[in-house]
């Protein structure tokens, strides 16, 4: 699979094409790109996936930068591991946004040529989001390309889309979250230099710098697996202060059964459960009586 940056002309001489921001790759964006693979497989082309870099509302809104489920590199190693043929990373700019829906259709069509194009129950695109599924139909009906509109996929009464994971994750809910992702939330995390207060409590924590762009759960207690070179290790993550020191915000996380140096590694941090808040202790024999809890948490789940 190739993964091709910019809508030039001609790129492919035929295609069935599916559009979107794709942020997070879950199990609404999944129904896409199944239902484009299937299409594409019924006409013997090759399915193309249709994205943009960077998120709309990064240019259209910079003073409130959304949080991303998937940052680039995340979502196209997703859209990779699907059955999606080829995907095209288009550049989106202010001048960009200014496409009408016809001039945008009209681009995808010199690029892709497609034979059908693959789209969700509420797909925009085009100046002010003017495009729609039903200017997507007219457009078919006068080109002759087969128009797909997929309904959405819900989970328990609801849509699954890509604001309503992010709320959940805020909320902490990474299990909810999971559920409509379709996988695990996860994080890659590089790990730097602490104050080294766990260490010398006993119990060994590595300070994380998560990825600029990517959503942190809310503040909290979770059980986590992380990642690295060494292998796969069970943890317990902090995300938020640490009050009891009176210590700003941060990102920590202790490894089940591990205590050699991370420091330089990035590690990949799976969230399981959310255990409980962040909690002010008296002092730290507390704190840390109640993280040897968290560990027994984490094991038994």
């Amino acid at each position: 699979m190739a993964v091709i940056r910019g809508l030039q002309a001609n790129i492919l001489p035929a295609s069935v094409v599916t559009t979107g921001m794709f942020d997070g790759v879950h199990r609404g964006h999944q129904a896409l790109l199944h239902s484009c693979r299937r299409r594409a497989d019924a006409l013997r082309l090759p399915a193309v996936a249709l994205t943009y870099d960077p998120h709309p509302l990064r240019v259209l809104h910079p003073d409130a930068p959304v949080r991303l489920l998937t940052p680039v590199e995340e979502k196209l190693r997703r859209l990779q591991a699907s059955a999606i043929d080829e995907v095209i990373v288009t550049r989106f700019t202010h001048d960009f946004s200014l496409l009408s829906p016809e001039e945008f259709l009209r681009a995808v069509v010199d690029a892709l040529h497609p034979r059908a194009i693959v789209v969700g129950y509420r797909t925009t695109f085009g100046r002010d989001r003017a495009g729609t599924a039903d200017v997507l139909r007219d457009f078919g009906a006068r080109t002759g390309i087969e128009i797909e509109v997929v309904p959405p996929v819900e989970i328990r009464g609801m849509p699954v889309s890509s604001s309503l994971i992010r709320r959940t994750l805020e909320e902490g809910n990474v299990e909810e979250a999971a559920e409509l992702l379709g996988y695990r939330y996860m994080m890659g995390c590089a790990v730097t230099r602490g104050d080294g207060r766990g260490r010398l409590l006993g119990m060994p924590t590595a300070n994380l710098e998560p990825e600029p762009e990517k959503l942190v759960p809310a503040d909290g207690v979770y059980a986590v697996t992380v990642a690295f070179c060494e292998g796969t290790r069970r943890g317990v993550m902090s995300i938020g202060s640490r009050p009891t020191f009176h210590r700003p915000h941060a990102l920590e996380v202790h490894l089940l059964d591990y205590d050699g140096d991370l420091y330089g590694q990035t590690l990949e941090i799976t969230f399981l459960r959310r255990l409980r808040d962040i909690c002010t202790f008296p002092n730290a024999d507390l704190l840390m009586a109640r993280i040897r809890e968290d560990i027994i948490a984490a094991r038994a789940f």
